[in-house]
């Protein structure tokens, strides 16, 4: 019951949030979203009292919720059927689509280590003020590059190693990386728009600024019924197909537990992952028995939508405050150097992406590389709003090219678990860092400028086209 009770008091806020944004001029000129607002207010209720005052309802439980919550949004990915290909353009939107994903994947699984080394290296410096050690700097790529979910999931299994507070370090990285992603991101992106980078821009309507539509706007359906509502609802099928494949995630959990040392304790662990082949799975089964037709696109874009968002608010929520406090010299010089990095690694590349939209691709990556994908496709949304470039299906596609990360990750694992120690660690991913640069090189996926601070530089070698295409979130 407990549980309930969360998910209810995470609704209320998301209301409540939804109240604040339409008053608040400057939350609607900045564009933060609803459930950011939900986020940092639950965090002050929980903080000043409301923990505890229902039984059970404390920050334990928001982590908890968290981690679950960005399992069945990983899930909700994996079942969301592709967009439909485009067959006649001679290919060139599927070479645009593919070329963009890998170059994002590989910008993202870049900056995902220079994060990590800045973070050991910062806290290591400032660890001093609070007595915080080093190797906590290795949670903020987690926190900043993918996101509360992936943040808790791997904190708890660092904690089971022994790292207290780890949870909550990651928790106070990932809420910063929200903030700066917004109140970074928001200008940044007006500001392109206003130096003419952004080609299919339009003005902020009144509608986006206070975060809902009026009742005579005409607005996007939410999905297609495949099924009679007499037999059993489309949204309850949605939902089945998800819990059978949360049951199959821990199956292969299980299964990968066997797995020796902290290598199989660090896989099984990662649930969001599991939960991702168990959904691939599973559609490849209804695919095989002519089914998948049941699965609409468009709903369970959604289901992932719900999902993205409770995530986010309940992550703030479980963040204790007095456990930050005593680091919070360490942690905040950490966000703000972090996030400096972060911009400038992520324009120096986005410049010399090779297409007409590469200002829209730049601000997808800066919204990722602090927030979540969602977060990187809420600004892509402002420079697009009509979907005319292909940047939000490219954005849906970088996650396998994003996979070259796993060698990163695991040699944190390792040094949270002690088999590497800080200094071997730092190596070994500066070593990768210089791996992935030299892939960035050999695969050309970064050449000639194509925009500039002052605006347009040259045309792309190659202009990719503008296809409107449909992207499902992270």
């Amino acid at each position: 019951m407990s549980a309930l009770f969360g998910l209810s008091l995470i609704g209320a806020f998301c209301l409540l949030g939804m109240a604040i944004r339409r008053w608040i001029p400057a939350l609607r000129t900045n564009m933060v979203p609803a459930f950011v607002i939900a986020g940092f207010l639950g965090a002050i209720a929980m903080n000043v009292g409301l923990s505890g005052v229902i039984d059970g309802v404390d920050s334990s439980l928001f982590a908890t919720l968290t981690a679950e919550l960005f399992t069945l949004s990983f899930i909700s990915i994996g079942l969301t059927p592709p967009p439909a290909s485009t067959k006649d353009d001679g290919g060139k939107t599927q070479r645009t689509l593919l070329r963009g994903a890998w170059s994002m994947g590989l910008t993202w699984t870049v900056v995902f280590a220079v994060q990590a080394l800045v973070g050991v290296g910062v806290v290591a410096a400032t660890g001093r003020f609070g007595g915080m050690d080093a190797m906590y700097g290795f949670m903020i790529p987690f926190a900043f590059a993918q996101g509360p979910g992936q943040a808790v999931t791997f904190a708890a299994i660092f904690e089971g190693q022994g790292w207290v507070d780890a949870v909550d370090v990651g928790l106070a990285f990932a809420s910063a990386g929200f903030a700066a992603a917004f109140l970074i991101g928001v200008p940044l992106a007006k500001w392109g728009m206003s130096k003419g980078l952004a080609t299919h821009s339009m003005g902020i309507s009144d509608s986006v600024g206070k975060g809902y539509f009026r009742k005579d706007e005409e607005t996007e359906t939410m999905g297609s019924e495949t099924t009679f509502s007499g037999n059993i609802d489309t949204l309850t099928v949605h939902m089945a197909m998800m819990g059978v494949a949360y049951v199959l995630a821990h199956v292969l959990a299980w299964i990968l537990g066997h797995i020796p040392g902290f290598v199989g304790d660090t896989i099984s662990g990662m649930m969001f992952m599991n939960g991702l082949f168990a959904a691939y799975f599973l559609r490849w089964v209804l695919r095989k028995i002519r089914v998948e037709h049941l699965v609409d696109r468009q709903m369970q874009a959604k289901i992932t939508g719900f999902t993205t968002d409770y995530v986010v608010v309940a992550s703030f929520m479980a963040v204790q405050a007095a456990v930050v406090a005593a680091w919070l010299v360490p942690i905040l010089v950490t966000v703000v150097i972090v996030t400096a990095i972060t911009v400038v690694l992520v324009f120096l590349i986005g410049q010399r992406y090779g297409s007409d939209h590469d200002f829209e691709r730049t601000m997808g990556m800066y919204g990722t590389l602090t927030g979540t994908t969602p977060t990187g496709l809420a600004l892509v949304r402002i420079l697009d709003p009509r979907m005319r470039t292909t940047t939000m299906a490219e954005m849906g596609l970088m996650n396998l090219p994003e996979l070259l990360y796993l060698p990163a990750m695991l040699t944190i694992s390792a040094a949270f678990a002690g088999e590497v120690g800080i200094a071997g660690s730092l190596g070994i991913i500066a070593a990768l860092t210089g791996a992935y640069a030299v892939i960035m090189l050999l695969t050309k996926t970064v050449g000639k400028r194509t925009w500039t601070l002052s605006g347009t530089a040259s045309e792309p070698a190659e202009r990719d086209s503008a296809t409107p295409v449909d992207s499902a979130t992270r």
